[in-house]
């Protein structure tokens, strides 16, 4: 609040209080000592006409002083607009008190007259006032400021979570069911919502689809990139029979509703009536085939480039998809860049290598493709620990039954 503003108000309190304070000395005056009201009305005059005289030249030097300090605002930095304000404020409560005692001098004695104790006394109460007014607007400012983060940090939690949930009903509400396949797929954000994704898709030759995708960016903008992702691919996914087809037209639509700077990067593997396994590759992490009968497990990374970043013919072109079979017990782990980029408080990657490792020291036990998938996010977890997480995972992991 301005300082003439404060002004103002402290004048208009303190001649209610003189008037309070001279009614209560009249009423004791008449009833006690017998003293008249003839007397009381010029002393309560002459207290008001004091104040009045007293204040005014503080408030407008302050007024002013304001107007300087709200003019000059937005080139000084906050520390410079506060040192120039406390300065404006002493300066204009010294130059008025002043001001207001030559004032009243000259109209009691008819002289000026200016001792030096009264010069010491004006910049001490001035200082005081200035160092208590700016403590208690600070004080205020950081009350206000306060309730204001808070405000807007519940409304952005409230906001985060009904993004998270609109999100979470995007992605699967079941597992997929493929005759012979056991599958569970999950995604966690790195923050209240995030640009993984994953889904079942059917094509319309009766091929089934498992699609793991990671838009560029994190958050929020990423997140509705990804939920245009999430429509335009079930839409498409049933009314074409090629992946090729399904890839490129996916790819001309991206480049339509999303800008340049924008791009999707999507691995999918394909299953169909014969259990001919193809995985798909556009831009994506590769894919880990455990083969339980030569307990070694295979990097399937066939070429591909990721979408929206150029037209769908060279995509198509560059597009050379890997096929595979899945043999009883093997296993096979569709992820985003998140899992293996995961890293620990010194700043280590979990890796590939760890992945692999853990896939193979689990694979020869007979516990089911939602197992398999805890006990991987549980190793990472104990690697991680309390490092913060700084993307998406995702995880799909396939068990041929």
């Amino acid at each position: 609040m301005p300082l003439w503003k404060l002004l103002a108000g402290a004048c208009g309190m303190a001649i209610l209080f003189f008037f309070l304070w001279e009614s209560l000395r009249l009423f004791l005056q008449q009833y006690i000592v017998g003293q008249g009201i003839d007397q009381w009305l010029p002393s309560m005059l002459g207290n008001i006409l004091h104040i009045g005289i007293f204040v005014l030249p503080i408030a407008l030097i302050g007024w002013v002083a304001s107007r300087i300090v709200d003019q000059r605002k937005g080139s000084l930095s906050p520390t410079a607009e506060r040192m120039l304000r406390g300065s404006l404020w002493l300066g204009s409560g010294v130059l008025g008190s002043l001001i207001a005692y030559e004032t009243l001098t000259l109209l009691h004695h008819g002289q000026l007259d200016l001792p030096a104790s009264v010069l010491t006394t004006t910049l001490t109460a001035n200082t005081f006032i200035v160092l208590l007014g700016s403590a208690l607007a600070a004080l205020f400012g950081m009350r206000r400021r306060g309730k204001l983060l808070h405000n807007q940090e519940k409304l952005l939690t409230d906001e985060f979570r009904a993004a998270y949930k609109m999100q979470q009903s995007l992605l699967p509400e079941t597992d997929a069911r493929i005759y012979g396949y056991d599958i569970s797929g999950g995604m966690q954000p790195a923050v209240e919502v995030g640009g993984d994704y994953y889904d079942y898709l059917s094509f319309a030759d009766g091929s089934k689809g498992i699609l793991v995708a990671d838009a560029s960016g994190k958050g929020m903008p990423a997140a509705l990139i990804m939920a245009k992702f999430q429509g335009m691919a079930q839409a498409l996914s049933i009314h074409v029979h090629d992946p090729h087809e399904f890839f490129v037209g996916l790819n001309d639509t991206l480049r339509l509703r999303l800008n340049r700077q924008t791009f999707i990067t999507v691995g999918m593997m394909t299953i169909d009536f014969e259990d001919r396994c193809t995985f798909w590759r556009a831009g994506h992490n590769g894919l880990l085939h455990y083969a339980a009968r030569t307990n070694e497990v295979i990097e399937r990374k066939p070429p591909g480039i990721a979408l929206g970043l150029t037209h769908g013919g060279q995509l198509g072109t560059a597009m050379q998809p890997e096929e595979f079979v899945m043999e009883k017990d093997d296993i096979v782990l569709l992820y985003s860049d998140g899992l293996v980029e995961s890293e620990n408080i010194e700043g280590e990657e979990f890796g590939e290598e760890r992945l692999t490792e853990t896939l193979k020291d689990i694979a020869h036990s007979t516990l089911s493709a939602g197992e398999i998938r805890k006990h991987i996010l549980h190793v990472l977890s104990e690697f991680v620990k309390e490092a913060e997480e700084h993307d998406d995972i995702t995880l799909v992991v396939l068990r041929r039954t």
